[in-house]
């Protein structure tokens, strides 16, 4: 049984790195990976229509399709990081 007293190392502790240097997002329970992980369509436009970021049809389609080719991906998936970069480049598209 684990305890604070045991000095044993069952390696699932988060490393001294992490601890010192933590990921923007974890104090939200987020991790790199959650950015990087593939999503749908749908994902995608449910995440950012979750912290108020509507866009119209066509705008967005050209953000999804613009993510896909920065993800350099033949399939209907992107992630979240690619979407944010693609809709940096696309911000002054109405």
């Amino acid at each position: 049984m684990k305890s604070v007293a045991d000095p044993q190392n069952y390696g699932d502790e988060v490393p001294a790195v992490a601890l010192l240097f933590p990921e923007k997002f974890s104090h939200m329970g987020l991790s790199e990976q959650d950015f990087l992980r593939l999503r749908t369509k749908k994902e995608i436009k449910d995440i950012f229509e979750s912290i108020g970021i509507k866009y119209g049809f066509g705008k967005f389609e050209g953000i999804f399709k613009r993510a896909k080719q920065i993800q350099n991906k033949n399939d209907d998936k992107v992630s979240v990081k690619s979407f944010q970069l693609a809709v940096q480049e696309m911000h002054y598209i109405d």
